[in-house]
């Protein structure tokens, strides 16, 4: 963390362009000649164009987020977008419409962990990883789902070396047996449950067999999973992101792991799958209530951008779960949060700036964003960036995308802002390990000041991020810096409160038949869907791109495109390194540390090669997220972002996305791999 703190490329204050964008010629000026002039800008944008003509691109956590939808909907605007789609928001959005939540999984009292799409080792090494270990120790059973062999395959009592963008095909079977054996929950089921007589009827093809043939996996080792997971109790399948980016079949393997997950009857118990949050810790007001989704009109929700192709991730399809949650008492489940489930789309967003359609989007702003890295089809956002009328961002470092921007605020790292912890089980006050340096400030500073001079500063009564949190500790009796002398607070636990109030969803039941779905004309029941860009959905395409394509898996140091300026990252992992494996390579006439050239239909990049048997010899596994600080920043370089950019290779056309949420395909591609 000094690194990235006390690192000479941090921004330290606001920049203004001065020259071409994109030419890397700043003027520095102050925070509030910036604000004043986005400002202006702004309101001159929204008086000619309407509110709705700004939009947002937002990635992982590095900000409070409710701030930005704050913000948003008093501004106007329904069209904060961003990497959302294919980052657990489709499973947040999902189980909210299956069961009225999203899980966490009790990985530490557990009997059986399905690691699913996902390496804990690489991904939460403190955290999740080392309960798996606490787990595998105590004899808890592991099995892994992943086309790796990743750590957590290492150690797995059984390791399932699936094809990628196949597991909902597998989910299927493993219903399929689960209810032909008789190991589901009889009693949950018939109580607490609807369609399960018609999920029978849609499982009924999905024998192993079959399965095997779709996944690659034999039907000896999916009948022992299947049969392993249902029939020790409790057991859990936590969330992974290899599931939400795999494109057309992301929400419905959602939707499949929640059925898995509620036949089985390890809804809301000990060493199971929990969304309720514990005592008065649901009592403290979070992100959900600080992001203020009324004052946003109905005439404004209806023009947020994608919402004719995707109803599900917008407002039409959020309303109809928040509506739901209502029923529930206060506190006991948490309040669907629209920044993390109601989103414009990111293409159409795109697309409206380069089209003017179906009206024009001339700004946007982002923060914790890079989306020349976090989104696909990289050549369109780079002509879309070069073309608004204004474009904000808000980082620690003059990232590509930021190198296009008009104004570059510096951004305060996580050590340098207090924050408030909420989870489902406690409450931390996290206060600001040292003042932040020069002139970085916290998103809230920044919202905050562009609010109070566009008309908004009535609803932004807390000066400070501090006052906001002794605001929403109230109910609870406490101050921030009060919680700060007692560290946290834990809630007590009280399980299978669904007998008392239900699940918030409208039949007030887990919804194996999901209504909502079908209200929106989506499938209501889980259905698989071969990838379009796979030997068996392009069988003309196998010559030309033989080889299965994976990118986005997480590999340390690095976070997604984070920690390429850190010198002692980059002593461990100095370039980017596709993974091939032995025989694959020898076929290829590949050695360790050649450059190689890796094609799909969408593009070409190149990386070097690294040789591992943990990958299917069909199989190629890519690293994403890279970019060059040490090169120019001027184009046409632009820190070499279009050299080794994992996502040029990745299309978003609607044929390629899932038709529930339009997430695009970072996995279960088809590509060609060649001596560069």
């Amino acid at each position: 963390m000094p690194d990235h703190v006390y690192h000479p490329q941090r921004l330290n204050y606001p920049l203004k362009r001065t020259g071409e964008r994109g030419q890397g010629s700043w003027q520095q000026i102050s925070w509030d000649q910036a604000l004043d002039e986005v400002a202006d800008n702004l309101s001159e944008l929204r008086d000619k164009y309407g509110a709705e003509t700004l939009s947002f691109t937002h990635g992982t956590g590095r900000t409070y987020h409710w701030d930005a939808r704050r913000f948003y909907n008093l501004f106007g605007s329904p069209n904060m977008s961003g990497a959302n789609l294919i980052c657990m928001c489709p499973s947040y959005a999902t189980e909210y419409a299956t069961y009225g939540g999203m899980v966490h999984s009790d990985i530490e009292n557990a009997k059986c962990v399905v690691i699913w799409g996902a390496s804990p080792y690489n991904s939460e090494p403190t955290g999740r990883y080392l309960e798996l270990k606490e787990a595998k120790k105590s004899g808890s059973k592991v099995i892994v789902v992943d086309p790796r062999k990743t750590k957590e395959a290492e150690m797995a009592d059984l390791w399932l070396q699936i094809r990628p963008g196949t597991d909902v095909a597998l989910m299927l079977c493993w219903i399929r047996l689960i209810i032909e054996e008789g190991l589901f929950d009889h009693n949950f089921v018939e109580s607490w449950t609807v369609g399960f007589e018609e999920l029978k009827t849609a499982v009924e093809s999905y024998t192993p067999k079959r399965a095997a043939e779709i996944t690659m996996i034999s039907p000896e080792l999916i009948t022992a999973s299947a049969k392993m997971y249902a029939s020790t109790h409790p057991a859990v399948i936590p969330w992974g992101y290899g599931l939400d980016k795999q494109g057309i079949n992301a929400t419905q393997s959602a939707r499949a792991r929640a059925i898995l997950r509620a036949i089985t009857g390890n809804m809301e118990i000990q060493g199971g799958e929990i969304f309720s949050r514990a005592g008065k810790v649901g009592q403290v007001l979070d992100g959900a209530y600080l992001e203020f989704n009324n004052p946003l009109s109905a005439t404004q929700r209806a023009k947020q951008i994608g919402i004719d192709k995707y109803p599900f991730f917008g407002f039409p399809g959020w309303e109809k779960y928040f509506e739901s949650n209502k029923k529930l008492p206060s506190g006991y489940v948490g309040v669907p949060e629209a920044m993390t489930s109601s989103m414009a789309h990111s293409r159409e967003v795109f697309n409206a700036v380069l089209t003017g359609k179906p009206y024009p989007v001339t700004a946007i702003i982002t923060l914790a964003n890079n989306p020349l890295l976090a989104l696909p089809n990289t050549m369109r956002v780079f002509e879309a960036l070069k073309a608004l009328q204004l474009y904000v961002v808000m980082d620690y470092y003059l990232t590509p995308s930021a190198a296009l921007a008009d104004y570059v605020f510096p951004a305060s790292s996580t050590v340098e802002q207090p924050e408030l912890w909420i989870t489902d089980d406690f409450c931390m006050a996290c206060p600001a390990g040292i003042e932040p340096l020069y002139e970085r400030r916290n998103s809230y500073q920044f919202y905050r000041g562009l609010g109070t001079r566009l008309g908004q500063a009535e609803h932004w009564p807390w000066e400070t991020i501090e006052e906001v949190y002794d605001h929403c500790l109230e109910p609870v009796g406490f101050t921030f810096e009060k919680l700060i002398e007692q560290y946290g607070f834990f809630g007590k636990r009280e399980y299978r409160r669904y007998k008392k109030f239900g699940f918030g969803t409208p039949s007030g039941k887990v919804e194996i038949y999901s209504s909502i779905f079908k209200d929106l004309d989506l499938e209501p029941l889980p259905v698989y869907r071969e990838p379009k860009l796979s030997p068996k959905g392009s069988p003309d395409l196998v010559e030309e791109y033989p080889l299965i394509l994976i990118t986005g898996s997480r590999f340390m140091p690095m976070y997604h495109s984070e920690q390429r300026q850190i010198e002692k990252a980059r002593e461990k992992n100095p370039e980017p390194l596709v993974t091939l494996h032995t025989k694959t390579a020898q076929k290829l006439g590949l050695e360790k540390g050649d450059l190689a050239l890796i094609s799909t239909p969408q593009g070409t990049i190149r990386q070097r090669v690294r040789i591992s048997d943990a990958i299917h010899p069909q199989m190629v596994d890519l690293q994403h997220g890279w970019w060059f600080p040490e090169r120019d920043q001027k184009l046409p370089e632009l820190f070499g972002v279009f050299e080794s950019n994992a996502n040029i290779l990745c299309p978003d056309d609607h044929e390629y996305c899932n038709p529930e949420i339009g997430g695009w395909p970072h996995t279960a591609l088809m590509c060609r791999v060649e001596k560069a």
